[in-house]
């Protein structure tokens, strides 16, 4: 693994599915691993989807993010500007990213209700990574 792997962590590697489910993955019986980069877009997929505070009993509180405050919101454009600040402000509290370079909030117009959120994060490494991921607020 490269120093800049070495900064950015390992985790197990999760299979994210439909309604906001997630599991280990398995190969030949055996956990899989991420590292690097795709250990930290990873870890902030989860960061977003965490509601912040819920790790509050495992001695995380300000783990996670404010996107669950918008749900039954109307996706106007005064609460999906709301909706970009509480991703970048969740994005910017892992202490590996330096930057958001670029982010996206759209409303996603066969699923109302639902927004998809799309990022370019620069890690403190200076490598770029993006983070995509779809979130149901109706």
């Amino acid at each position: 693994m490269s120093a800049k792997d070495l900064q950015l962590g390992a985790d197990l590697r999760l299979v994210f599915g439909g309604a906001g489910q997630a599991d280990i993955a398995w190969t030949d019986g055996d956990l899989e691993q991420v590292r690097g980069l795709d250990n930290l877009a990873q870890a902030l997929t989860l960061r977003l989807l965490v509601q912040r505070g819920e790790l509050t009993q495992l001695a995380h509180p300000r783990f996670g993010s404010r996107v669950h405050e918008l749900i039954g919101a109307t996706l106007d454009r005064a609460n999906l500007d709301l909706l970009r600040r509480h991703v970048r402000h969740a994005l910017l509290g892992d202490p590996r990213v330096a930057a958001v370079e670029s982010l996206t909030v759209e409303a996603i117009a066969a699923h109302p209700g639902a927004v998809q959120i799309t990022a370019v994060v620069r890690a403190r490494t200076g490598a770029i990574t993006d983070v995509e991921v779809a979130v149901d607020l109706g």
